[in-house]
């Protein structure tokens, strides 16, 4: 199991481009609250780190956000019953797994410069 965790959960491209030293998810999770314009400081060297690049556009994070919430709310109301406050439980539960899989993609992808 733990396995499974550390590699869903790998960062090796999180690497300081000064020093060579792997940057810990704890820093990369500041990027989920404060964006990619915000710049962290290296553990060993402590330089400013910044992303090369977005890790995910934000196009792609914004459409996967209204679509998670939208297609699942009216796919519960046309199909399987017309009842509002369970397609909003259903809405939820995928707009929560949908920022799960950002937030790794995030972990899997970012790159400093």
């Amino acid at each position: 199991m733990k396995n499974i965790i550390t590699s869903i959960l790998n960062h090796e491209q999180a690497v300081c481009p000064h020093c060579g030293t792997k940057i810990g998810l704890r820093q990369i999770k500041e990027y989920f609250l404060k964006g990619t314009n915000h710049s962290i400081q290296c553990p060993n060297c402590d330089r400013t780190l910044r992303p090369k690049r977005e890790p995910v556009k934000m196009f792609y994070c914004v459409c996967a956000g209204f679509l998670s919430v939208v297609i699942p709310f009216w796919l519960y109301i046309l199909l399987i019953e017309d009842n509002f406050w369970k397609a909003i439980s259903l809405s939820i539960i995928t707009c929560i797994i949908c920022i799960l899989i950002v937030c790794l993609l995030v972990i899997r992808r970012i790159e400093f410069k």
